[in-house]
């Protein structure tokens, strides 16, 4: 009798310790680990804001032969600036700048200091930049008509403005008083004309300026 109180006591034990390990295995296919909720429920890190002073930097510029734009491309790669090209939405044929004909387009342009010439260049905001160089080739003493149109679409108040210029003999005083005219609420500086994009004075008239990548 006493063997068969035993036995029975020993079946009910293993029994109940059969029942606990299941119990504890279906627990841990059913329930996620700490590290499992967590990574379920915990927000992902917002991304890191752009900090580049560069984005703070913008140039722009008009170029017909490509020399502007060189000029233009090297400012871009000392200063890290974002880059702006003013397109014309009529572009400029050869016939169109033929000086010695009075009555080509450009000559005509000049000659009307109404005249602003349509941007076809795609439509941007200048408003988070601080400091903005223009770059234009010299027509007639001062800077081609189109660069008027960026100017009068844009309001550059409060800004730095730097403008710089191509040119084989003519100066950029005039385009800088005139720009001057234009932004009246910018603080517009000395400009620089460069003989091309291997000028050494570019990098020069950046440090003077205090603008460094």
């Amino acid at each position: 009798m006493k063997k068969r109180i035993s036995m029975i006591m020993v079946i009910c034990l293993l029994l109940s310790l059969t029942a606990c390990g299941v119990n504890s295995g279906t627990n841990s296919n059913t329930e996620p680990s700490a590290t499992q909720s967590q990574a379920e429920t915990s927000p992902s890190e917002p991304a890191a804001e752009p900090t580049a002073e560069a984005a703070k930097m913008l140039v722009v510029y008009f170029s017909v032969t490509g020399n502007t734009k060189a000029v233009a491309e090297e400012i871009t790669r000392l200063t890290g600036a974002d880059l702006y090209e003013i397109v014309p939405a009529v572009p400029y044929t050869d016939e169109d700048l033929n000086y010695n004909n009075n009555e080509c387009r450009a000559n005509q342009e000049m000659n009307d200091a109404s005249a602003r010439p349509a941007i076809g260049s795609e439509a941007m905001d200048v408003s988070s930049y601080d400091t903005v160089f223009i770059g234009y080739p010299i027509w007639w003493g001062t800077m081609p008509r189109i660069i008027n149109t960026f100017l009068d679409t844009f309001d550059l108040s409060g800004k730095t403005v730097l403008p710089f210029c191509t040119s084989g003999s003519s100066g950029i005083t005039q385009s800088v008083s005139d720009i001057r005219g234009a932004e009246p609420d910018a603080d517009v500086r000395g400009g620089l004309r460069a003989s091309g994009a291997n000028d050494s004075s570019i990098e020069n008239w950046i440090a003077d300026n205090g603008i460094s990548e």
